[in-house]
C-alpha cells in the first residue's frame, strides 16, 4: 500500500508487518514497518539499547509514532522481522527456505544480535553447504541453486569458514569475466568477491587447472596393468582412447570433480573388462576423497577438522 504525500520514492507498507496497535514505525529504504518495540527490544540487544535512548521531542513521527530509519535492505528487513513477528515463517528445519530468506535473516540476526534467530539461520545455511564429499556429489548445496559468489561473501560477512573451500571451488562454474567483474545486483551495484578472495581463486585455480585435474583422471592409466585383467589389450586400447579424450576435458576445466561423472563411465562398459573397471572405480572415489580433504590447504583456509570444530561449536553453542 502507497502512502500519498509522501517526498522521494513513495513510501511503501509492508501490510504483513504493519500492526495497528503497535507503538514504533521502521524505515528501511521506502519500506515502513510498524510494530511492538517491546517484542523487538525483547529480541535484540541492539534494539533494546537503541529504543532505551530518549526520543528528541521534534523526532521524525509516522502515523503518530516515532519513525526510526535503518541502513538494512528493505528485502532484509522484512525476512528478519517475518522471523521475529509471524512464528510460522521460519521454523527450524527441515523446510527448505530460500537463500534470499535465510542470507537476510542470518545478516541481520548478527547485526542486531538475536543469537537463538542467529544460530536457526547459521542453521539452514550450514546445511545447505557441503563440508564433505557425499553432500557435493548429492548437488543440494546452495551453490547448485545461486551463484557461489553470494555463498562465499555471506560466509565471510558470518565467519561460517566450513562453508568456503567448497564454495570457493564452486566458483569456477561462473564465468570467468563474472567472477572477475562481478555479478549485478538488483539495485544497479555490481557484487564481487572480496580482493583477497579473487586472489585465492586464481591462486587455485592453477593447483586445481594442473595437480588435481590430473590427479582426478589417473584412474583411467594407473596402474598400466591391472591385476587379474580379463583382456590386457583390449581394455588397455579403451583406456588410451579415453585417456585422450579425458586430456581434452583437462583442457576445458578447472572443476576436477566435474570431468567425470556417472555418466561418463559407459564409454568404459564395453570396453574393459568388470576387473579393470572395478579396480578404476575404486581409484576414482580414492582421489576424489584426497582432493576433497586437499581443499581447504588449495585455498589458504585451514584444514578440514579445524573447519567442522568450528561448525560444530557454532551450531550447538547454546
Amino acid at each position: 500500500m502507497q502512502i500519498e504525500g509522501s517526498s522521494g520514492p513513495s513510501l511503501i507498507k509492508e501490510e504483513s508487518l504493519w500492526f495497528l496497535d503497535a507503538t514504533l514505525v521502521l524505515q528501511a529504504e521506502n519500506r515502513l514497518f510498524r510494530v511492538f518495540p517491546g517484542i523487538l527490544g525483547a529480541k535484540s540487544h541492539v534494539f533494546r539499547d537503541m529504543l532505551a535512548f530518549p526520543q528528541p521531542e521534534n523526532g521524525e513521527t509516522f502515523d503518530g509514532c516515532p519513525l526510526v530509519r535503518l541502513a538494512d535492505s528493505a528485502a532484509d528487513m522484512t525476512y528478519f522481522l517475518k522471523a521475529i513477528f509471524h512464528y510460522d515463517f521460519f521454523d527450524a528445519g527441515p523446510n527448505r527456505v530460500e537463500f534470499p530468506v535465510v542470507a537476510g535473516i542470518l545478516r541481520l540476526s548478527q547485526k542486531y544480535q538475536v543469537d537463538p534467530l542467529r544460530k536457526r539461520a547459521l542453521v539452514h545455511f550450514s546445511e545447505r553447504c557441503a563440508t564433505s564429499l557425499q553432500k557435493w556429489e548429492e548437488h543440494e548445496e546452495w551453490t547448485s541453486e545461486v551463484n557461489p559468489i553470494l555463498v562465499v561473501n555471506l560466509a565471510r560477512e558470518v565467519s561460517a569458514d566450513w562453508v568456503l573451500p567448497g564454495a570457493l571451488a564452486a566458483c569456477f562454474r561462473v564465468d570467468p569475466s563474472t567472477l572477475v567483474h562481478g555479478m549485478p545486483a538488483g539495485d544497479g551495484s555490481v557484487i564481487t568477491l572480496s580482493p583477497v578472495d579473487l586472489v585465492l581463486c586464481l591462486q587455485g585455480a592453477v593447483k586445481l587447472h594442473t595437480t588435481w585435474t590430473s590427479r582426478l583422471c589417473d584412474f583411467l592409466w594407473e596402474p598400466r596393468e591391472i591385476p587379474g585383467c580379463q583382456s590386457p589389450h583390449q581394455c588397455l586400447i579403451t583406456r588410451v582412447e579415453i585417456r585422450r579424450t579425458a586430456e581434452d576435458w583437462r583442457n576445458d576445466s578447472i572443476t576436477p570433480l566435474y570431468l567425470w561423472d556417472e555418466e561418463d563411465w559407459n564409454l568404459l562398459e564395453t570396453g574393459v573388462c568388470t576387473i579393470c573397471l572395478r579396480c578404476m572405480q575404486e581409484s576414482q572415489e580414492v582421489a576424489k576423497e584426497e582432493y576433497w580433504q586437499a581443499l581447504p590447504e588449495i585455498f589458504g583456509l585451514p584444514g578440514w577438522l579445524t573447519l567442522l570444530t568450528m561448525k560444530y561449536t557454532a551450531l550447538n553453542d547454546a
